[in-house]
């Protein structure tokens, strides 16, 4: 809007501009603000003649820019952290695209963000050979990519699983203490476990803490380190 005067208030602000025309002064005036002719009133200090500038006063509101620059801040966060989750999928599904093509294996990568953790669930028809003999290829494949994030500064922890197996493992392996507790209380004597992982015994450990009657304790060495499951005695 042009205007010939122009009442001035704490929220108004306003800049001068010469130019060589009074529309060219406008137009480098509305640049210099970013913002658009209808968001300000104009005013025609001089229309400028054949030896002297155009000259104008560009008023505008002076908006507090707070709110833009939290909302900025926060789409700036959230675009670092999707260019931080693309490296981290394209860094693990990678490895693992290399790994199983290298293994002759034909398997579909899912994977998903929670809580900053990052799961990758590995499915198809043949994919036992990810697995192993109780899941020690998959826990060494886990070991790698663990490895792989670390190195690469990644600060979020990735999962590995095949088929949902670690949870089936996990059930099974819980089924197992319990018959086992109840096993040692009735013969009064201590059972010895199959050598596992050290995540395959914490499972053990975990779900026999709080079981009456009985505690647990490994024994040997690694990687043939064992559990034993003890009565105790009243």
């Amino acid at each position: 809007m042009i205007i010939e005067d122009i009442k001035r208030d704490g929220k108004m602000k306003s800049i001068q501009i010469t130019a060589r025309s009074v529309q060219k002064a406008i137009d480098n005036a509305l640049q210099q603000l970013g913002l658009n002719q209808d968001d300000v009133d104009i005013k025609i200090l001089d229309e400028g003649g054949l030896f002297r500038k155009a000259k104008v006063e560009i008023f505008y509101e002076e908006k507090n820019n707070q709110e833009d620059l939290s909302t900025n801040s926060k789409i700036q966060v959230q675009e670092e952290d999707k260019i931080q989750q693309n490296k981290i999928i394209e860094v693990c599904t990678g490895f693992l695209q290399k790994l199983f093509s290298l293994m002759g294996i034909e398997a579909k990568i899912n994977y998903e963000e929670r809580d900053s953790n990052y799961y990758f669930e590995i499915d198809g028809d043949n994919v036992s050979r990810i697995i192993g003999r109780r899941g020690e290829t998959l826990n060494a494949i886990q070991e790698l990519l663990k490895n792989i994030v670390r190195n690469a500064e990644f600060k979020e922890k990735v999962f590995f699983n095949v088929c949902d197996y670690k949870n089936k493992r996990e059930n099974a392996l819980i089924s197992l203490a319990e018959r086992t507790a109840r096993k040692a209380i009735k013969i009064g004597k201590p059972i010895k476990l199959e050598s596992m992982s050290a995540y395959e015994r914490r499972i053990i450990h975990v779900a026999l803490q709080d079981y009456e009657g009985v505690t647990t304790q490994s024994e040997g060495k690694e990687p043939h380190r064992y559990l034993v499951v003890i009565p105790i005695k009243k």
